[in-house]
């Protein structure tokens, strides 16, 4: 959880004249993310949630916002910036790029249900066939590539145990990447970061449980949907505590998803290959920001142990695929 950049109501309230959405009411900070920085942001025409870019450069910007405004135009749930009132998705202030998007209603939930992670699927499955026209592309910056070169930084962090684990881990991945298989997905822009803090749920608990919106594609790359599908599953269809698999929330995901894109034979010979990338990447990521962290007002990096069982349990655990039945492009 971080907050870099500490903003004044003074300046937020100047940087609202570049845009169309009222007069600033109020602000408050968001303890959550370990990238960038987030307020809540309240005007006169609604509620908002403003985005400090800490690392993102403005030239890599155009790639994510305009891929949640061509998702949002395609009837996809997902929180849209706003366009300043000089057209442009992001300003700046304090030296840095500033975006503002919708503010979502409905809750992040810790512990999801059947209903819910059935609605995710489906959410995820129109976003993979929506991104097929989205124009812009632009490789995993959390991929293979980011995966070897960190290595080296967080081994003399390990104990020998996990250092075997890592090097193995990625040798194999190494091998899947390169293959005719893999390299045969289909693919698009992609989330690559859909956890559940990343999504709100409305009417938790209930029969009309659904999602309401997905939100903070700032590590969206063009990646395999299999990859992406991954990575979603291994946040949404677990024990919280354990990081196990549950099969009803898996069933209930992944029927949900193949009902609006039709999963393959193909993709399954990879779906274990795909659910150890994601638990690679994220042990990885957490690793690297637990020992290596950056200086802000608030930050408490993710445990990384969480997904260091989750890579050991994907890589012999039972795994579900749905039957295919041909109704789904």
């Amino acid at each position: 959880m971080a907050v870099f950049t500490e903003l004044t109501t003074d300046q937020v309230a100047r940087a609202l004249k570049d845009f169309e959405l009222g007069d600033f009411v109020r602000l408050e900070p968001i303890a959550s993310g370990i990238e960038n920085t987030n307020y809540f942001l309240d005007t006169t025409c609604g509620r908002w949630v403003l985005t400090v870019f800490e690392r993102l450069l403005p030239e890599q910007l155009p790639f994510y916002l305009e891929l949640a405004e061509h998702l949002k135009k395609n009837g996809c749930r997902v929180a849209c910036p706003a366009r300043s009132r000089a057209g442009n998705l992001f300003e700046f202030i304090c030296g840095k790029p500033f975006s503002i998007a919708d503010r979502l209603e409905g809750q992040t939930v810790e512990r999801v249900n059947e209903l819910e992670c059935a609605s995710m699927g489906e959410v995820l499955a129109r976003m993979h066939l929506a991104a097929r026209s989205f124009p812009l592309s632009q490789p995993n910056l959390r991929g293979l590539a980011w995966w070897l070169e960190t290595a080296p930084k967080v081994e003399p962090h390990l104990n020998d145990e996990q250092k075997a684990l890592l090097a193995d881990e990625l040798e194999h991945q190494k091998q899947v990447h390169a293959s005719e298989a893999f390299l045969a997905l289909k693919a698009s822009a992609c989330h690559c970061d859909l956890f559940r803090n990343n999504a709100l749920i409305a009417g938790h608990g209930t029969n009309a449980a659904c999602v309401s919106g997905v939100f903070d594609f700032y590590f969206a790359g063009t990646v395999a949907w299999l990859y992406d599908l991954a990575v979603t599953v291994n946040d949404w269809c677990i024990d919280p505590d354990t990081g196990l698999l549950e099969e009803p929330l898996v069933r209930a995901f992944m029927q949900s998803y193949s009902a609006v894109r039709r999963l393959e034979a193909s993709e399954r010979d990879l779906w274990r290959d795909m659910l150890r990338a994601g638990a690679l990447r994220f042990w990885m990521s957490r690793l690297f920001d637990y020992y290596c962290p950056r200086e802000a007002s608030l930050l408490k990096p993710h445990d990384p142990a969480h997904f260091e069982r989750i890579l050991k349990d994907r890589r012999s655990c039972p795994l579900y695929w749905p039957d295919a039945d041909g109704s789904a492009p």
